[in-house]
């Protein structure tokens, strides 16, 4: 036994002194754990059950072990708190500032785009990459544009801060008031030379207002942006015959919007013509803080029956964000007239050459045979006609036969006889 520990006097009053030291120790340590708790939001109960468990070990030990192991415990128990006060007064005495608004926060209409700011400001410098984590809205699209944040310096109290503007692109996809929870926020910053505090940080809650003006009332679909464009190009003859074809491009571009919000171009079935509509092409580009989409719809009909047809034009209903207009833009209609027959194919040249050579072969063949004829060589004659006959076959076949073994494709090419 520790000489220092053992009794002073009859009645153990250095027993009585450790016994107190213990139950000091006990509710220490149920306190700090306590406060522990309290600071990292644990509940209250497993808080107590947490310090009435250090204290039960205390108590069940009063013996010399335990008087061995009371001032280790304290020192234990002493580094925890301040390693844990550390943490928590490293985010609470002003390490780290993060704070979130939306612009605008009222008076927009689905649809349109709205800025939510997310700032992150400290005294000291980022370690490492901020990282956010966006929530899942009903009625509402939160995307994260920008790969990076504005960075800048401000003086705060004669103070040179660091600050972090992220910027998250807003669209709601139904009127009224939707609250946004808040965000998370990942941090790492100096807390001094030579140690980093992480943490992830939360915004406060926010709350969205949006509303559908009387212009828009009675509409399926718009686009709310500052700037439209609607564009059609056309491919092919509008006075055409049966079997031609003929295509129309609609490109609509719309800035401070996403691809995915532009309206699609409806295309309906039309007499006299066979509809082949394609996949459109949307496109996103960002730069700097600015949002430009793409839409394109790519139409092609092919003509089936004489007559005359008439494509209706597109119209896209544009809301003005920066007059609160409503503004109508439509593309003119195409009228198709189809009629007569589908005109010849124009022979080609090397069809031309080709009947040129082939008519000299024969040409050059007669004479022979009528220069053997008249020298009284009618067998010669007879038996080099068919010679000629025999190789002109060949390379009629070598010209338009199959490449294609005989195994592979009987017969020839499609739509040859076998002979």
């Amino acid at each position: 036994m520790n000489s220092n520990l053992r009794p002073t006097g009859p009645s153990g009053s250095g027993l009585r002194r450790s016994g107190t030291l213990l139950e000091r120790s006990r509710a220490a340590a149920g306190a700090g754990f306590a406060w522990i708790a309290r600071t990292h939001n644990r509940s209250a109960t497993s808080a107590a059950r947490l310090g009435d468990t250090m204290g039960a070990t205390f108590s069940r030990r009063r013996d010399t072990r335990a008087h061995r192991l009371v001032p280790g415990t304290l020192r234990l128990i002493t580094i925890l708190l301040l390693h844990t006060t550390g943490m928590v007064a490293a985010a609470g005495d002003g390490l780290v500032e993060i704070s979130a608004r939306l612009d605008p926060a009222e008076g927009a209409v689905p649809g349109q785009r709205i800025r939510l700011e997310v700032t992150v400001a400290t005294p000291r410098w980022f370690t490492a990459g901020t990282r956010i984590k966006l929530p899942e809205v009903p009625g509402l699209i939160l995307l994260q544009n920008q790969d990076f944040a504005a960075n800048a310096t401000e003086r705060r109290a004669g103070e040179s801060w660091t600050v972090q503007r992220w910027a998250i692109d807003v669209f709601a996809t139904q009127p009224g008031t939707i609250p946004i929870p808040p965000l998370q926020v990942s941090v790492a910053v100096s807390q001094s030379a030579s140690e980093t505090w992480t943490g992830t940080l939360k915004t406060d809650p926010l709350t969205l207002t949006t509303a559908i003006p009387a212009e828009l009332s009675t509409l399926d679909s718009w686009i709310a942006s500052p700037s439209v464009s609607l564009r059609q190009t056309v491919d092919g003859a509008r006075d055409t015959y049966p079997g031609a074809a003929i295509s129309r491009r609609v490109t609509i571009k719309a800035s401070d919007v996403m691809a995915m919000l532009l309206p699609r171009i409806e295309t309906e079935a039309e007499p006299l013509l066979q509809t082949y509509p394609e996949p459109p092409v949307l496109r996103n580009r960002s730069n700097r803080g600015s949002l430009t989409a793409t839409r394109s719809d790519r139409v092609t009909w092919i003509a089936t029956a004489p007559g005359v047809s008439e494509i209706p034009g597109v119209s896209v209903h544009w809301w003005n964000t920066d007059t609160q207009q409503l503004v109508t833009l439509t593309t003119e209609p195409l009228e198709i007239s189809i009629s007569g027959e589908p005109p010849s194919e124009p022979v080609s040249r090397r069809h031309s050459i080709e009947q040129a050579l082939w008519g000299a072969v024969w040409l050059c063949a007669a004479l022979l045979c009528w220069y053997l004829l008249r020298k009284g060589l009618h067998r010669r004659a007879v038996t080099l006609g068919h010679r000629i006959g025999d190789h002109c076959r060949r390379i009629w076949t070598l010209l338009t036969g199959s490449a294609l073994p005989e195994q592979l494709n009987p017969g020839g090419s499609p739509g040859q006889s076998k002979r």
